[in-house]
């Protein structure tokens, strides 16, 4: 399958089209921070930051510092411009070959990561490198066994098939992590406020900030966007637009299996 280019387009609309709300990032903080070792001076690993829309949240929340890495040169240009927190630090890299020395990290946070990458269990073998012994990767992902949550999909419905195709399942990305020296510790299914409405909800979209929409044609972009806002219209009372996102948490063991 085409690899999605995030310096081509996708830089450009990313961080407003994939904004959190304060209460949703509030959320997701109090919903990882549960789960990080508890000691103080915290390294985490954010691994593909993007913009960095949770390194300065993982910053700030986790009293932590923040080492981001991704592929996408321009995606961490944005990231350094908008860096206000000088405990956090960009590298460009990539999972399978992560830029940081052995034990480095307490934690490793990948958000909407796993279907970038090429070579997941090596991903998973790096991740076990760079953290301490009892090391946490906490993972936030939409898979492949949760996509009915997902309100867009009823509107761009070749997007829901490519996805089906190239987002793992759960028990897919368990067992690389379990067969690269991982325990799974939890899972669990965090409920986000996307938007107020519809009507937000279709203005985001309009962003095209999601990956997928690389992967169809502008003629079924443009299609989905009209019946999207055909819907807007029928909406006489609005309601906000929820989805599910799993949260799995991982913890190294003492060595490698």
């Amino acid at each position: 399958m085409k690899r999605v280019d995030y310096d081509a387009h996708l830089y450009r609309t990313y961080q407003e089209g994939r904004a959190l709300s304060e209460d949703t990032a509030r959320l997701w903080m109090k919903a990882v921070g549960k789960y990080l070792p508890r000691r103080s001076g915290l390294v985490i690993l954010d691994l593909g930051c993007g913009t960095g829309r949770f390194s300065g949240l993982l910053a700030e929340h986790c009293h932590a510092r923040v080492i981001g890495v991704d592929p996408s040169s321009k995606m961490l240009s944005i990231a350094r411009e908008n860096a206000g927190d000088a405990a956090i630090s960009y590298l460009e890299g990539c999972a399978e070959s992560i830029p940081v020395g052995d034990e480095e990290c307490d934690a490793a946070f990948l958000s909407m990561v796993v279907h970038h990458v090429d070579d997941f269990t090596r991903c998973c073998r790096e991740l076990h490198r760079v953290l301490r012994p009892l090391g946490r990767a906490i993972v936030r992902s939409a898979f492949r066994d949760r996509l009915s949550s997902v309100r867009g999909f009823e509107f761009w419905p070749t997007a829901r098939a490519l996805e089906e195709r190239r987002l793992p399942s759960i028990s897919e990305v368990v067992d690389a992590f379990v067969a690269s020296g991982f325990s799974k510790i939890a899972q669990e299914v965090v409920t986000q406020q996307i938007d107020a409405s519809l009507r937000d909800h279709c203005e985001r979209m309009k962003k095209k900030a999601i990956s997928v929409f690389e992967l169809i044609s502008d003629e079924e972009f443009q299609a989905g966007l009209a019946a999207m806002e055909k819907a807007v219209q029928r909406e006489s009372r609005p309601s906000p637009i929820m989805d599910e996102i799993d949260l799995l948490v991982f913890e190294k063991t003492a060595t490698a299996a």
